[in-house]
């Protein structure tokens, strides 16, 4: 697992990334980072998902690992979203504080809950009940990331063209989307979760 300046410095690098090719207003250099943004914390978070399980880590420590990258995907949704439309981009998205919000309750609320889980461990415990509560929110965050996928290509929201103001932020939506959809995937396949 990373350590918290390790942390730092992917969240920071990753929204600068985003935000500084949206800044270019060219869709398709900025859909280029958020795919290398997501795919960069999809494959950070499968092989400390597959290194723990290797290592035969308990239950508890796979669904931290797994929350903290979720946090870290809705962490980067959160900052790039409000940098973007806060700081960088001329036109306005009215909608672009209420993903902001959203997306931050759900990176505390997913370091809240890896944080948990971490204490738990830490105390020689362990909850059964908290590891299934964590997959079945899991569960839901698939669903939920099927259901915005599908819904922004029968909207038309992505991809987008910079004659509509959502279009960076559509881009992070849906590479968000994808990344926490694969995360949450992966999750599933652990034994530890059986």
């Amino acid at each position: 697992m990373l350590s918290l300046l390790g942390w730092v410095f992917g969240l920071a690098l990753s929204v600068c990334a985003t935000v500084l090719t949206a800044a270019t207003n060219n869709p398709t250099l900025q859909i280029a980072a958020c795919a290398v943004v997501a795919l960069a914390i999809v494959i950070l978070a499968v092989w400390d998902h597959q290194r723990l399980i290797n290592t035969g880590a308990p239950a508890n420590a796979i669904a931290s690992s797994t929350a903290r990258y979720l946090a870290l995907v809705w962490a980067w949704g959160a900052f790039a979203i409000l940098l973007m439309y806060v700081v960088v981009l001329d036109k306005r998205w009215p909608e672009w504080w209420q993903f902001f919000l959203g997306f931050s309750f759900a990176a505390l609320a997913s370091i809240l809950f890896a944080n948990m889980l971490d204490r738990d461990r830490a105390a020689g415990r362990s909850d059964p009940a908290l590891v299934k509560a964590g997959r079945l929110l899991v569960q839901v965050q698939i669903v939920g990331m099927a259901v915005g996928i599908a819904s922004m290509f029968a909207d038309h929201k992505f991809p987008r063209d910079v004659a509509h103001a959502d279009w960076a932020g559509n881009n992070v939506l849906f590479f968000g989307a994808l990344a926490i959809a694969a995360i949450s995937l992966d999750a599933l396949r652990s034994p530890a979760h059986v």
